[in-house]
């Protein structure tokens, strides 16, 4: 597979553990027998994989477009670039329907290729001097993702031209909200001219059409009830038909209804005279999901894989007001999608996963993996964007999947689960020897892992690990050695690991922190001479030695807008907190981009114990004034001091995290 001038091939594991440790290589003092072992066998092929995208609809492409530099490319490279980002592949646009969503330019659907009965735009006289402005910011984005290495595009339409449906509306409640039948050769014939007209006019090649997004859902914004037996007919008399006539090149892509399930593609697969029309099928994953919402219904599009379909998951995101919680956007919430992926590619075997919005200005935290800020609060008002941005944990492990399974990659077979609450998935690239194994361990316990790589090509040597924990974004760990055919790593708690073979390695990320990580305090990017490094009676690594004014640094940490989570209620509220074993006491100043004159913005005050083995959690508001205060990138200081004229032992460090309120302490 190449992408971005790079043969590239990887395997992926995921890890989920909830607490922390490092990893060997070699033999681990356990006898073999007891080992947790996962069987990987490079010969076992599953289906194959088309990547990982996200959809740009409701012009939040211009969202990004509108960004200053350096911040408008840093933003396309985290999303698109597989050397300084996740590395999506794949872009999924709205076929503009020329309603409007909300009061704002910038919130529209994207035009319309023919606004008016008979008249498709490219026949204006004035087309030349109109084009630039057309559909310009998913056009735009396409143009920047195609820099980054993305050749693929799918288009999914909301709503058919008003003129199209029986409402004589885009939007609207009720049934009448639908294509009128007399049209269903129209829209054919529209949808064909679309794929063609991008390819002529933009240079695009849409590689994906699916006739409908959500045909269960009707409402204030563009929208079209279908039954699955409507698109069965559309697709086999018409839409079908049509491509076939004008050598569209596009797949078809049928479904994507709000429950993940086939049922809206059903009747067409039952259809011998339009299956063979289908692609794709597809969904969305707002409902149908069981339990904690990572697992997939056992029984569900059974009949896709009898007829050897591809399955693609096309929509989902954080939804409802209870997810725009600080909590939501932490490891927990990262977590959950990283079971949810390896899930669905596990069952039903999903061949491409898709966010919501990978970026955007929106008021809504939950819909995003990147959230630009801006001085609105709410999506149906006119924002502007500010240059700043917030990035959740999310972000990290969906790039512990898209940034190493490649498009063209297949996933092979291991054991799923070698210890309760740990779950591995695997890809491979046929033709390169790359691979990549994804680790997700869920238990609060770091656990010793064995990877027996069966039939793997015999000059894989070594492996790169990747690791998104509650302190860690996607880190490059050191590598690891391959002895006989297999290696070993005790995963961190609450943690998602992906290991690639050293030979493919990518660098680590650009240096970023983010209010919803932890922040270890042995894990520093500085501290003061005389500081050290202790086990507790837990065996976790704490800082100790803490004389009057030693301190600890981390770099490049992103206040975003300064609030912990970016509903207008919880507006410059942000607090830090210190877990500490106290002695003598003092306080924590927490300082901005110098340890002696920057800008205090909290202190957090370390009550007298003389106990350093008991824990407790002091806390802070931090100050977020958008004048001097903790907005956008600072370095930290963690700045230690009291007033006792003797030069002792204030108290122990283990870490620090944030939080949208004050803590109970103890």
């Amino acid at each position: 597979m190449i992408k971005n001038g790079k043969q590239t091939l990887r395997i992926v594991v995921s890890v989920s553990l909830a607490a922390g440790i490092l990893y060997s290589s070699g033999p681990a003092a356990d006898t073999e027998a007891s080992k947790p072992t996962s069987d990987i066998n490079w010969d076992n092929e599953l289906q194959e994989i088309d990547g990982f995208g996200g959809s740009f609809a409701f012009h939040k492409a211009g969202s990004i477009y509108r960004l200053d530099e350096p911040q408008r490319t840093q933003i396309l490279d985290m999303l698109f670039s597989e050397e300084n980002g996740i590395g999506l592949d794949i872009v999924r646009n709205q076929v503009g329907d020329g309603g409007t969503w909300g009061d704002s330019e910038y919130d529209g659907p994207a035009d319309t290729i023919m606004p008016e009965p008979g008249e498709f735009v490219w026949d204006d006289p004035d087309w030349e001097t109109k084009k630039d402005e057309f559909d310009k910011y998913q056009i735009w984005l396409m143009k920047e993702a195609e820099k980054r290495g993305v050749t693929e595009f799918i288009s999914s339409v909301w709503s058919a031209p008003y003129w199209m449906k029986e409402n004589e509306s885009v939007s609207g409640e009720g049934d009448s909200n639908r294509l009128r039948e007399d049209k269903y050769q129209e829209f054919a014939d529209y949808l064909a001219e679309y794929v063609l007209g991008y390819k002529e006019h933009f240079d695009i090649d849409i590689s994906y059409i699916s006739p409908t997004n959500e045909p269960d859902f009707t409402g204030g914004y563009s929208s079209s009830l279908w039954t699955p037996e409507e698109l069965n007919t559309f697709v086999r008399e018409y839409l079908g038909p049509t491509f076939e006539e004008r050598d569209v090149p596009a797949e078809i892509v049928l479904g994507e209804g709000m429950e993940f399930t086939e049922e809206y593609a059903a009747p067409a697969l039952d259809d011998v005279a339009t299956r063979d029309y289908v692609d794709i099928v597809a969904a969305h994953a707002y409902q149908g999901l069981q339990e904690d919402g990572t697992v997939v219904p056992e029984n569900e599009f059974e009949r896709s894989k009898e007829l050897d379909k591809k399955i693609w998951q096309t929509e989902y995101m954080n939804q409802g007001d209870q997810k725009q919680e600080f909590e939501d956007n932490t490891i927990d919430d990262a977590m959950g999608y990283a079971n949810l992926i390896g899930n669905m590619f596990d069952h039903p075997g999903v061949g491409a996963y898709f966010w919501w919005w990978p970026a955007a200005n929106s008021g809504a935290d939950g819909s995003n993996l990147i959230r630009l800020m801006n001085d609105g609060s709410d999506q149906s008002v006119s924002p502007t964007e500010t240059g700043l941005f917030r990035v959740f944990k999310r972000y990290y492990s969906f790039g512990n999947y898209s940034r190493f399974v490649e498009p063209g990659d297949v996933m092979i077979e291991s054991d799923k689960h070698p210890v309760d609450d740990v779950m591995i998935t695997t890809f491979k690239d046929p033709n390169s020897g790359d691979f990549s194994i994804m680790a997700v361990n869920n238990s609060s316990e770091s656990q010793q892992i064995t990877f027996d790589l069966n039939d793997f090509p015999e000059d894989t040597s070594a492996v790169v690990p990747y690791r998104t924990s509650a302190s860690e974004n996607l880190n490059k760990l050191d590598d690891i050695q391959i002895k006989d055919g297999s290696f070993s790593m005790k995963l961190k708690s609450s943690s998602v690991t992906s290991f690639i073979p050293k030979t493919f390695e990518l660098p680590d990320l650009p240096d970023m922190k983010d209010v919803f990580s932890t922040y270890i305090a042995a894990e520093n990017d500085g501290m003061t001479p005389g500081l050290q490094v202790r086990d507790n009676a837990e065996g976790e690594q704490v800082v100790t030695n803490i004389r009057n004014g030693s301190h600890i640094k981390y770099s490049n940490v992103n206040f975003g807008d300064g609030s912990a989570n970016g509903q207008p209620d919880k507006r410059g509220i942000l607090h830090m907190n210190a877990e500490v074993s106290s002695i003598f006491g003092g306080t924590i100043e927490v300082r901005l981009d110098d340890p002696y004159s920057g800008k205090v913005v909290g202190t957090m005050d370390v009550p007298e114990r003389l106990d350093p083995e008991k824990w407790l959690t002091v806390s802070t508001k931090i100050d977020t004034n958008s004048t001097d205060g903790a907005q956008g990138f600072h370095n930290v200081y963690l700045v230690f001091k009291n007033d006792n004229s003797k030069n002792t032992r204030m108290f122990d460090v283990h870490s620090f995290a944030f939080s949208d309120e004050e803590p109970d302490n103890d």
